[in-house]
């Protein structure tokens, strides 16, 4: 029983609240051999508290500071430094997680708010109708 009480009531871990959304953004970093910018236009696959996973064509390598925009008609709601802290190459579907380096407050209220507002949209524009009776 120890082993169950430590797994779930004892053990204080913060629990980071994420939320699943398709928001768009756009993914600046400078390559380090070639010295040029790269931009690369994405989704997001969730949205952090403290950091967003983003589905990228071309993948960041892990370490490196990425300018990530999330997007709306074209124009950015909001504009923050990350560094790439995990890949996922998957020729399907590559994936980068981008932890936030500064704005914390204004990632959380921002981007969160912003993702929160998709999946109320996303569930009125697609689902809405479905479970109403």
């Amino acid at each position: 029983m120890s082993q169950v009480e430590y797994a779930t009531s004892s053990y204080k871990t913060p629990l980071h609240h994420r939320i699943i959304a398709s928001m768009p953004v756009m993914a600046i970093w400078t390559d380090e051999e070639s010295g040029e910018t790269i931009k690369v236009e994405g989704l997001t696959e969730n949205v952090g508290e403290t950091s967003a996973l983003v589905n990228l064509e071309i993948l960041p390598p892990v370490g490196s500071e990425v300018r990530l925009k999330i997007m709306n008609e074209k124009k950015a709601i909001i504009d923050v430094p990350t560094r790439v802290i995990r890949v996922e190459r998957d020729p399907s579907k590559p994936m980068a997680a981008l932890s936030v380096l500064e704005n914390l407050k204004k990632w959380k209220n921002t981007a969160m708010t912003a993702a929160e507002e998709w999946v109320t949209r996303h569930w009125q524009l697609n689902y809405e109708e479905e479970w109403v009776n």
